[in-house]
């Protein structure tokens, strides 16, 4: 403390329930908690300063602990304990604390307000004294038992087997466990049934063992709440659990449980045959430690997803067995809540091998493909036999008529060669592996690159190619060359739509998270059964096209994670819109 009280104690007697004044070395009141202003009637702006004998007319200020009387205008004169000390080792303030003197009234009032409170609550209340006879007990004892309460008393717990004989084996087993509380000697716990005609009622029962001075019994106080409800619920859950937990121990699927770090708090046995650990073994690793390298940033988005409180469904990755291969899963995971916070604070997974349904997937793509294969050589054979046909009859005409100059058979011939040529060349394109480099490119610059490339081409079919870009795109991730190759062939397409000239529309612009590029053409447009073809190898619209280079198109845009849609109708010309995703 300073040298004027700046740290008063008076915060904390407030929260007591005696009445405490603090005085100043000469008896005069400085403060006053509460439970004081409650019993004096007067604020402490009315009394401060003043002496405590204008409260405690018969004080003697020599003595520190005494019976007075308390006097005030706003009740009647009262009998009160007055205990009077220094404050600690602070010479200038002594604590009075002031007791009400109680009464035999004020004893019988309290009791009556006991017994009255006791008799509302709905749990079992009974006092036995050291013989073991009830001193006491409540209305809702009697009500359990069917027999009235104020009988209970002067009662043993045998005399009330006797009777009630319903009840003998609830009796018997109380007067058990009242010895053995007497023999511990302190308070013990037990769970009791009390039987009833919808079944076993369950009490959680406190017994308190009250000794005298020289150590002889002297109270038993006894206190039981039914939980025969809780008890339930909790039975169910548990048979809940052991139901669930069988399911997980005898599913082919790894069923876990992981906290937001990662650290995983349940494994079912399923990952021993999937990875070779035991549960024992994975519980001392976290999850992302068994995650590939490279599906390590994914995992983590999804992580992220979940502790936002999103679901995931059908995520892949692969994990790492014991001898070090990595075995393909499939994961559905969700979030656990805390029901106050909302915050999630578990996850949950079911995750699967898929290996086997992913090398099911690649036999039946490479027998997809083994079909392509096929239907392109027939495709290639029909094409290529029509001007072999042509060659192969010039030259028998040669031969026969013994013809050596005609120029204008030549001509036939090297235009036969050259479409030859040309299946010959966007077959290997499609069929030739070829190494790819993804790089982050500006879109505009490969459309520009395309119009300055095609540009005198479309000036002498009196084409005029339009850009209208959308300015601050985002960069994306593309093989170059192969984006160059898509838009080379399309705008080479829109030029040869148009034999008496137009102008061909490029736009492009930002659709939420992708880019869409749209080249639109003023054509003669395309009619509706022949779209529905368009993309097939050999299939074109074009006397003399291919169809393979739409083919190659479709192919590029969709490993680029993309999409090409095709709008045409006949008079109006065509749009072909390509989508590409934004990383």
């Amino acid at each position: 403390m300073g040298n004027e009280l700046t740290r008063s104690p008076m915060p904390f007697m407030h929260q007591l329930s005696d009445a405490v004044i603090l005085l100043t070395h000469d008896f005069c009141i400085h403060e006053m908690n509460s439970e004081a202003v409650k019993m004096t009637g007067c604020t402490l702006p009315e009394l401060k300063g003043l002496s405590i004998s204008c409260l405690l007319p018969d004080l003697n200020k020599k003595r520190n602990e005494q019976q007075t009387i308390l006097s005030g205008d706003t009740h009647d004169p009262m009998l009160v304990d007055v205990n009077i000390d220094d404050l600690g080792t602070d010479e200038k303030y002594k604590v009075c604390i002031l007791k009400p003197v109680k009464t035999e009234a004020t004893d019988a009032f309290q009791e009556d307000l006991l017994v009255a409170l006791t008799n509302i609550v709905p749990d079992f209340i009974g006092i036995k004294d050291g013989d073991g006879k009830f001193v006491y007990a409540n209305k809702f004892s009697g009500e359990m038992f069917g027999y009235p309460h104020t009988e209970f008393v002067g009662k043993t717990d045998a005399e009330l087997g006797r009777l009630i004989p319903y009840f003998k084996p609830v009796f018997d087993y109380c007067i058990e466990t009242d010895e053995g509380v007497w023999q511990g000697g302190k308070l013990q716990r037990c769970v009791e049934k009390i039987p009833a005609s919808s079944g076993d009622r369950i009490f959680d029962v406190y017994k308190i063992p009250v000794f005298d001075d020289e150590g002889s019994r002297k109270n038993l106080l006894v206190f039981g709440r039914e939980i025969t409800d809780q008890v339930s619920s909790h039975e169910k859950l548990q048979e809940s659990e052991s139901r669930y937990r069988l399911l997980a121990e005898n599913s082919t699927d790894i069923i876990s449980t992981h906290n937001v770090e990662g650290e995983m708090l349940y494994v079912s046995p399923a990952c021993e045959q999937l990875l070779g650990y035991t549960p024992q073994e994975l519980l001392s690793k976290k999850a992302f430690a068994l995650f590939h390298p490279s599906d390590m940033r994914a995992s983590l988005q999804v992580h992220e997803q979940l502790l936002r409180g999103g679901d995931i469904s059908n995520f892949q990755f692969r994990l790492k067995s014991v001898n070090g291969e990595y075995r393909w899963v499939e994961a559905t995971c969700r979030g656990i809540k805390d029901e106050t916070t909302g915050t999630v604070i578990e996850i949950i997974a079911v995750t699967r091998d898929i290996s086997e349904r992913l090398e099911a997937e690649e036999l039946l793509r490479k027998s997809d493909k083994l079909s392509i294969v096929g239907q392109l050589a027939a495709s290639v054979a029909h094409e290529i036999r029509n001007p072999l046909t042509a060659l192969k009859g010039f030259i028998q005409l040669f031969q026969s008529k013994g013809i050596v100059d005609c120029e204008k058979y030549y001509g036939i011939m090297l235009d036969e060669l050259n479409r030859i040529e040309q299946i010959i060349t966007e077959l290997l394109i499609l069929a030739k592996p070829q190494s790819k480099k993804v790089e982050k490119k500006d879109i505009k610059e490969l459309i520009h690159y395309v119009v300055d490339l095609l540009d005198r081409q479309a000036l002498v079919h009196n084409v005029h190619i339009v850009c209208d870009l959308g300015e601050n795109l985002p960069l994306i991730d593309c093989v170059e060359n192969e984006l160059k190759q898509v838009f080379i062939n399309l705008v080479k397409n829109a030029i040869e739509a148009m034999p008496d000239g137009g102008i061909i529309h490029i736009d492009s612009k930002r659709q939420g998270r992708n880019i869409e590029i749209i080249i639109q053409d003023q054509g003669c447009g395309i009619p509706p059964e022949s779209l529905k073809k368009l993309g097939e190898p050999f299939y074109s619209t074009k006397e003399k096209g291919t169809g393979l280079g739409l083919m190659t198109s479709y192919k590029i845009i969709q490993e680029h994670n993309g999409e090409i849609i095709i709008e045409s109708h006949p008079g109006k010309g065509t749009a072909v819109k390509i989508s590409l995703p934004i990383r």
